[in-house]
């Protein structure tokens, strides 16, 4: 029986990194718990999210190593030139969208007080809308716009809209229900 060797060692490398992760990174980095007890209230602590995201990463790539293990023919389709132009082509449309998460709004704000509106340092105004949302906002959508421009192969005024819906709508479900979470990349600023 062979096994699809590709699928096994990226399911390794993914299971590996999230082990590490939930035992090493999250712990040594961040200071509350996954809940926090303030005041008689129950609140979620900063390590709930990526500890959810590192144990769903974990459990998915578990159960991709055990499939491809136990598979009984590997898939015909080994990684090729075309594959890794995909991989390259995707590298290109997330990393510029990341760099405009963390750069954009910084930039901004100086802008703002080169321009002669003393607004103050951008880490002050970080959890203050607009603030808040310009390097979440442009770097989303550039992220999610280029995604979806790779995967289509194409531009369309519909890849326009769904990228910034989904901006919104990310924005707005991380933002509105909790109030001392702050949207990336802002907690680091």
């Amino acid at each position: 029986m062979r096994q699809d060797r590709w699928t096994i060692g990226v399911a390794v490398f993914f299971v590996v990194a999230a082990i590490v992760t939930l035992a090493v990174w999250i712990p040594n980095d961040i200071e509350s718990g996954l809940v926090e007890k303030l005041r008689r209230q129950i609140i979620i602590g900063d390590a709930l999210a990526p500890t959810g995201a590192a144990a769903g990463i974990l459990i998915a790539a578990a159960l991709m190593g055990v499939f491809a293990l136990f598979r009984p023919e590997p898939l015909g389709d080994a990684p090729d030139l075309q594959s890794l132009s995909f991989l390259l082509r995707m590298a290109a449309a997330i990393v510029p969208g990341l760099v405009l998460m963390v750069y954009s709004g910084p930039l901004a704000v100086e802008l703002i007080n080169a321009v002669g509106f003393e607004v103050g340092g951008y880490r002050e105004l970080r959890d203050t809308v607009p603030y808040k949302y310009i390097g979440y906002g442009i770097g989303g959508f550039v992220v999610v716009f280029g995604v979806i421009r790779v995967v289509e192969n194409r531009l369309s005024t519909s890849a326009i809209w769904v990228s910034i819906l989904a901006v919104v709508v990310l924005a707005v479900l991380y933002d509105v229900p909790f109030d001392d979470l702050l949207l990336p990349p802002n907690g680091d600023q």
